[in-house]
């Protein structure tokens, strides 16, 4: 593992708001990206970061996992402004978020996709939003494909075959079926705040008291349901998860486990899902079997 942290200049963000009510001091954001072969993403992410009021006085941490294209030689020559990570390997998603959460001072968490641009204001109305409400631990932005169209980022928790259906080879044969639209809330205009079951890791906003000390998710998880166990069990300890579409960010969505038959993300996918419900086995929060009890009607 090779850390490299900037010694010329400091993160440089847009002015200050007094009106925002940023923390003036100590850092109030720390954003965490981690990179495997995101050469193509990573700067126009970077510089996109640059909006962000100085009153939350962010710090930037990227790990990246061992990319062969490049990525972290572009990030040392082109924003030295990031802390940046190499490690030796891919660790995985969970273990290096974990790397770099460990280094973070923020009094909030911005777990950050190299595939999403940050729209100017986007940060700051999240952070004003979680110093309003003491109740939430997560909050999830409105993203928007390039062309500006919704993506449906937000989920219920579901029963495993809903699941299947989005993967199985003829996955859009499915595409309208009402256990899959129950899952993305298709019916719904995503056009107001509502607190949510899970929504992507691609952008999440967390407040640190929420999260443990030394890790954010759950190193079982490789690549994959880290964001649904992480919305999961802060639900079981109090916290809720909203959807705030008042923020908006671009999302170059890969959904890499949408491939072929034998694409390896496709397989680390079901790895994760069987991981995570025999997790469940031992976590089960309010309503949730319920819930999965009213999927399965789905199916009759």
């Amino acid at each position: 593992m090779k850390l490299h942290k900037n010694r010329t200049k400091p993160f440089k963000s847009a002015g200050a708001d007094p009106e925002k009510g940023d923390k003036p001091n100590g850092v109030g954001l720390s954003i965490i990206l981690v990179t495997y072969n995101h050469r193509d993403f990573i700067l126009p992410c970077l510089r996109s970061l640059g909006s962000i009021s100085r009153n939350l006085n962010p710090e930037i941490i990227l790990v990246d996992n061992h990319s062969s294209d490049g990525t972290g030689q572009l990030v040392r020559q082109h924003f030295r402004q990031a802390r940046l990570i190499e490690n030796s390997k891919n660790l995985g998603l969970a273990r290096a978020v974990n790397q770099a959460f460990r280094e973070s001072r923020g009094e909030f968490v911005l777990l950050l996709n190299p595939d999403v641009q940050v729209l100017p204001g986007a940060i700051e109305k999240m952070a004003a939003y979680l110093r309003d409400d003491g109740k939430t631990g997560v909050l999830l932005p409105k993203l928007i494909n390039p062309d500006g169209s919704l993506q449906y980022s937000c989920r219920t928790f579901c029963h495993p075959i809903t699941f299947f259906l989005r993967r199985a080879p003829l996955s859009w044969v499915f595409s309208d079926h009402r256990a899959v639209r129950r899952h993305l809330m298709m019916d719904w205009d995503h056009q107001d705040i509502r607190q949510v079951d899970w929504g992507l890791g691609a952008c999440m906003l967390i407040r640190r008291e929420a999260l443990g000390e030394t890790q954010i998710l759950d190193e079982r998880f490789f690549l994959y349901f880290e964001d649904i166990d992480l919305c999961f069990s802060l639900r079981k300890s109090g916290w809720k998860t909203i959807y705030y579409p008042e923020s908006v960010m671009v999302h170059r969505y890969q959904r890499e486990s949408a491939g072929g038959l034998f694409n390896r993300a496709k397989w680390e996918h079901l790895k994760s899902l069987i991981k995570f419900y025999f997790k469940l086995r031992r976590l089960t929060p309010e309503n949730f079997r319920e819930r999965l009890q009213t999927q399965k009607q789905d199916f009759n």
